[in-house]
């Protein structure tokens, strides 16, 4: 706005400049009208006077006649030097209305291309603001877009722990009903640790994820049951199903957390661009951003993809339903979780 403003004013000092300009032509125009007319009224004057000084010598005697002549010649070399200083003061008035008329068109010239840089400046910046407001407007939507699939995720991650509720209270309904193996528990028990047990995503919920994953293990660690057909209560879950939707639940909870750092990342990139000034695009932020190195997230999240396929291996040995888990850490090596922990 303020450059278009100034760029009105700059149109409306060309427009008096010219105006002005046009006025003293007009009045250089007349001066020299008004000139020349004097001069033909002298130049008609002298005429009729030397026409006179003619009559006036016819009559005179001839011994009049020379000193006549001498007279004229004197009135007529003092005639020509006025016209002479006459016309010199013109031609001194007229060559410095030139220069100044000159002086004039160039310090317009350069006016005109004030203006020109001026809106050629002006259309630059209204070609970034529209640019940035497209990228502000791509934002939005991109932003918007990771709320839905947050909530959705959400959304989802409650009906999880909705079944996880439910089969929790059916594990312990049957593990009540049914006789305890205590040398089976500690075997169970282990390997329940090694599906259960996930490193966590954010420091300081690490230790609420370590609690619900050991409360979970209680109703995981009683021995196989025996389980009676007609029993209307019976568990409907196996023990691999189980531990699959817990896993899946493990994998939600990842995906939430990584859609909020990157609503974060975004909004701070938002509220950076809006407080930051203006200043014209350099060459470098044309350029497109270098590749983002991967996050400990993301790593521990290939982690637990590498870890439900190794899952998919968990055979059911015998018809007491002993399970053969397979070590993790055949499938995963455990420094890069480690690793991945450390980062976090």
């Amino acid at each position: 706005l303020r450059l278009e403003l100034e760029l009105e004013r700059l149109r409306l000092d060309r427009a008096n400049r010219a105006q002005q300009d046009s006025q003293h032509k007009q009045e250089l125009e007349l001066m020299e009208d008004v000139w020349r007319g004097e001069a033909q009224d002298l130049l008609t004057q002298i005429a009729q006077l030397q026409e006179e000084n003619k009559a006036l010598v016819d009559n005179l005697s001839p011994k009049s006649l020379t000193i006549t002549q001498e007279e004229i010649l004197r009135q007529e070399a003092g005639m020509s030097e006025r016209e002479r200083q006459v016309m010199k003061k013109l031609k001194e008035v007229v060559d410095k209305q030139r220069d100044e008329l000159r002086a004039k068109d160039r310090e317009l010239t350069l006016k005109n291309q004030d203006v020109e840089a001026l809106q050629q400046q002006l259309n630059r910046l209204m070609k970034i603001n529209h640019d940035l407001r497209h990228k502000v407007t791509v934002m939005d939507a991109q932003g918007r877009a990771l709320i839905e699939q947050k909530a959705e995720l959400e959304a989802l991650l409650q009906t999880r722990e909705q079944e996880t509720g439910k089969l929790r209270a059916e594990a312990g309904k049957s593990r009540d009903k049914s006789p305890r193996q205590p040398a089976h528990n500690q075997e169970e028990k282990g390997k329940v640790n090694k599906l259960l047990f996930f490193p966590s995503f954010e420091d300081d919920r690490r230790e609420y994820f370590l609690a619900e994953a050991l409360s979970e293990e209680d109703f995981l660690d009683s021995e196989p049951v025996v389980v009676d057909v007609n029993d209307t209560s019976r568990p409907r879950f196996t023990l691999q199903e189980l531990r699959d939707v817990l896993h899946e639940r493990n994998e939600l909870k990842a995906k939430v957390f990584v859609l909020q750092e990157e609503l974060a990342y975004y909004k701070s990139e938002e509220a950076e661009e809006e407080n930051a000034p203006f200043s014209p695009p350099s060459p470098a932020l044309q350029q497109k951003p270098a590749a983002q190195p991967e996050s400990s997230i993301r790593r521990l999240f290939s982690l637990f993809s590498r870890d439900k396929r190794a899952e998919s291996r968990l055979r059911l040995q015998g018809s007491a339903g002993t399970w053969d888990v397979f070590d993790h850490r055949e499938g995963t090596p455990p420094e890069q979780g480690e690793e991945a922990l450390k980062d976090l």
